[in-house]
């Protein structure tokens, strides 16, 4: 009992963290592009490949995709009572993150 307790308080506190730092995140950036809104490719692309910039927006869909898990994780865990297609739809969900956070970090890196 004390083992699955402690899972799900993990669990939720990853989903709160990540919540809070992705609010953060979109604060930070709502307040950097109202004081310096960069004009044309060449300034976004430079706005976004900072070093801070870029580190905090790998972080922002790192965070986005962990609390995509837990959310979807325990919804297909409240209602799908079938270890088969728990495990199937689980798998799925499992793959397809994993290959949002593969793009994701593509698109970031710059691999064309």
């Amino acid at each position: 009992m004390v083992i699955t307790s402690a899972r799900g308080l993990k669990a939720w506190l990853l989903q709160r963290l990540s919540a809070v730092y992705m609010v953060a995140y979109v604060v930070f950036f709502l307040l950097r592009l109202n004081s310096q809104t960069p004009h044309g490719f060449s300034q976004w692309r430079s706005f976004m490949t900072s070093p801070l910039m870029s580190i905090s927006t790998l972080l922002l869909f790192g965070f986005l995709l962990l609390h995509a898990w837990v959310g979807l994780r325990d919804v297909v865990m409240d209602y799908l009572h079938s270890f088969r297609l728990r495990l199937t739809v689980l798998s799925l969900i499992a793959m397809g993150l994993l290959a949002m956070g593969a793009w994701s970090l593509l698109v970031l890196v710059g691999v064309t």
